[in-house]
């Protein structure tokens, strides 16, 4: 049997109002398309509904007998809808968003403000993830939108760019006072270092098949530097904490900046080359972004403009 509610709505019409002309009106068909959405649902119960004379319309005991089921279906389907309807629309005040532990921890936070003054009633779910913890996310569908350093496209993932960051090199505050003169003279306080003068300075590093790992190494590689390598350190944070307590020195993305604004170290943009590094914001490919979505990617990226000019030279 293939039943439709147009069918069972025409069916409820003409038994309360006892007439097509109005049933028709009231579910805006003509009277021909009620008669053949009546005729076919006929058909498919195998019995006659109504009896129809020149003067009035009255169901017959078969039409009689199936009137409470539809009512309940009707009902049921009605009740369904609008559980739906509800549902969607919570949905779509909810954002679950993913960064890596940096910038969940360091950025998001006063971003989440400024967003939440514009939307007060969105819910947003913040998550601190690796890369490819994030990428498994999106694909799944766990997570709307996520933030990283994606080097590489990845199938089924869309990228958006959101800033382009330049490495920095950190360092100590007090390992820059008691630099040589000749350093601080040229350079001054958080100016501008370039990255042949990493050779024989203490690096800390990230491990080796880290992306902005292997960015680091190729650059050194490009200028002849030779640091001496200290760390395979997992987290940035680690990094910048143990440099503020003079363990060595970093080359880092410039998106590092909030979180250097904890710890008493210099920043100093790096030249010679300068170095791009492009931060994303990632959805899965071929999934509808809702307005919401959007609005949330517009405002990511309008914040992470303005913190890429305070990294960038």
């Amino acid at each position: 049997m293939n039943v439709n509610t147009r069918q069972l709505q025409a069916f409820l019409a003409i038994a309360r109002l006892g007439s097509f002309t109005r049933a028709a009106e009231e579910i805006f068909v003509t009277q021909a398309g009620l008669s053949l959405m009546l005729k076919d649902f006929e058909t498919q119960v195998g019995a006659r509904l109504f009896d129809r004379t020149t003067r009035s319309v009255s169901l017959t005991p078969a039409g009689q007998a199936l009137l409470p089921t539809v009512r309940g279906m009707l009902a049921d389907w009605e009740s369904a809808m609008f559980n739906i309807d509800q549902f969607s629309a919570v949905a779509g005040q909810r954002l679950d968003l993913a960064a890596t532990p940096l910038i969940a921890s360091s950025v998001l936070p006063d971003w989440l403000h400024e967003f939440r003054r514009v939307q007060p009633s969105v819910q947003v779910n913040v998550s601190d993830l690796d890369r490819r913890q994030i990428l498994q996310g999106i694909e799944s569908g766990e997570i709307d939108l996520g933030l990283g350093a994606f080097f590489k496209p990845a199938a089924g993932i869309e990228r958006r760019l959101l800033a382009t960051f330049q490495m920095v090199r950190i360092c100590s505050v007090a390992g820059y006072e008691t630099a040589s003169p000749q350093r601080v003279r040229r350079s001054g306080l958080g100016q501008q270092a370039r990255w042949a003068e990493f050779s024989g300075e203490r690096l800390l590093t990230l491990p080796t098949d880290n992306p902005i790992q292997k960015l680091v190494n190729d650059q050194l590689r490009s200028v002849n530097a030779v640091p001496v390598l200290g760390g395979g350190l997992q987290n940035i944070q680690t990094i910048i904490g143990m440099v503020e307590a003079g363990h060595g020195v970093a080359a880092l993305p410039g998106f590092v900046v909030s979180a250097c604004e904890r710890y008493n170290v210099v920043i100093e943009p790096l030249i010679d080359p300068v170095v791009p590094i492009e931060y994303f914001a990632v959805t899965k490919k071929g999934r509808q972004k809702t307005e919401l979505a959007t609005e949330t990617i517009d405002s990511i990226e309008k914040y992470f403009q303005r913190l890429s000019q305070i990294g960038n030279n």
